[in-house]
């Protein structure tokens, strides 16, 4: 029902028996006060300031819904009495900042029977919903109900779409539906979703929409890539990997892609308002890890991931000596484990120099400033080393291509550096290699900075 205010009664939540009037933008709700008292809310100290009781009496209720059928005129809005904040709809209580929508999901999920609330899909509609639910839980201390919310919400982002195994595409994001991941439609709604993670500090959810990014953005869209840009530069402390790997990815497009993004340039200019653009800020932090990245490229032969070393690499003196025919009994065993550490400093470097020589023999090209890739390649060799050669026939095949490029390259030198080391020595060095990326990967924000 629309007042002549310009105020409109919720055609779901304004309850003829309601005893506390809310309004949320230009919407009416007429709700129970006990029902917003729950859980050490907010609403609970709020309401102990003013003198209404939580439930009223019977007798006023009585009044009150013989007066809700009767028309709502001029009359009754321009009656002169003295109310207190909330007891009608011309002194209701005003909730700043909030949206109808949201308020009306919260209200939802206050008087939902359980079999309503156990019967709710997993859809994109219902996501929305719980979202709202959670933000306006947290931000009015309902902390039973926000956690509820999240909850549900981490098992639907979870939650494997029934669909054929292998990759479908949904909206704006590619799942992965072998590795059971929730079906997202928009990069928008991961966006929601990252947020309301991020304000109530859900680590479940956070993890959670973490792959579904990954996934994303390797996807390759600009579009993409810039959104996850402004969303964690909103968010840099919580989003340091999202904000690292999505600056890397936009520094891969090179500086023409960047002018397109900043200019918002796109073939249907009404939607160049929607489109985000790049800002000056960002265009500089990427020139910023642009040079960064090639500094640590050039310097990453030197910097092999340090090797713990097996403890089978300390062998018995005796042994030693006869295996290197050094004399000593005290010497024998250091020196061998001497020459497994310096083995895998040059094998290091060796791998890592080849992998821009292996460019000139391969489809695949890296950049020279994609420090991640050839990481990775260089990881997949170590593994084709550890597990032999047919290691590469299970590899990805892009990979494996630049990887056996890799080892053409190289030549004997790579088994013959990897022969002076001791097998388990080996493992360890591809172990180490593999954490050496994932610190790299959350190292990355640091390298795109004004």
């Amino acid at each position: 029902m629309a007042l002549h205010s310009g105020l409109v009664r919720d055609l779901e939540y304004y309850i003829p028996d309601g005893n506390t009037v809310i309004q949320v933008e230009n919407v009416l709700f007429k709700v129970h006060r006990y029902m917003l008292s729950r859980d050490g809310s907010a609403f609970e100290g709020m309401f102990l300031l003013d003198n209404i009781p939580k439930s009223d009496s019977a007798e006023t209720l009585i009044m009150s819904n013989s007066e809700s059928i009767q028309p709502y005129t001029d009359s009754h809005l321009h009656r002169q009495h003295s109310s207190p904040e909330g007891s009608s709809d011309k002194t209701p209580i005003l909730l700043p900042g909030d949206t109808a929508a949201e308020f009306r999901s919260f209200l939802w999920a206050l008087y939902a029977l359980p079999a309503e609330v156990f019967a709710m899909p997993s859809t994109q509609a219902q996501i929305t919903r719980l979202i709202g639910i959670a933000r306006f839980a947290h931000k009015y201390a309902f902390r039973t109900t926000e956690g509820w919310a999240l909850s549900v919400l981490t098992m639907c982002v979870c939650q494997a779409p029934d669909t054929p195994s292998g990759h479908d595409i949904h909206g704006d994001v590619e799942v992965d539906t072998e590795a059971g991941r929730s079906i997202v439609s928009s990069t928008e709604l991961l966006i929601q979703l990252t947020e309301v993670a991020v304000l109530c500090t859900h680590d479940e959810l956070h993890e959670a929409v973490e792959p579904i990014w990954a996934d994303l953005l390797f996807a390759g869209q600009t579009q993409d890539i810039v959104s996850a840009m402004g969303l964690a530069d909103r968010y840099k402390s919580q989003l340091r990997p999202l904000l690292g790997l999505a600056y890397y990815l936009m520094m891969l497009k090179g500086k023409e892609e960047w002018t397109k993004s900043a200019s918002g340039d796109v073939e249907d200019d009404s939607e160049k308002k929607k489109k985000p653009r790049l800002s000056r800020d960002q265009r500089i932090r990427l020139l910023s890890g642009y040079y960064n990245l090639s500094r640590a490229c050039e310097a990453l032969p030197n910097n092999p991931p340090k090797l713990t070393h097996h403890p089978s690499c300390f062998m018995p003196a005796q042994q030693a000596q006869q295996t290197i025919g050094l004399g000593g009994t005290g010497t024998a065993a250091a020196h061998a484990h001497a020459r497994c550490g310096e083995s895998w400093d040059t094998l290091w470097a060796g791998l890592v120099m080849s992998t821009a020589s292996s460019n000139a023999m391969s489809n695949i090209k890296i950049h020279s400033v994609d420090l991640l890739r050839k990481m990775h390649m260089v990881n997949h060799v170590l593994e084709s080393m550890v597990n032999g050669v047919d290691g590469l026939a299970v590899a990805d095949g892009n990979v494996a291509t630049n990887a056996a490029s890799t080892l053409s390259i190289m030549g004997g030198g790579a088994y013959a550096m990897a022969g002076n080391m001791n097998k388990n020595c080996l493992r360890m060095a591809l172990k180490a290699s593999e954490e050496k990326v994932n610190d790299v990967l959350y190292g990355l924000a640091d390298c795109f900075v004004e």
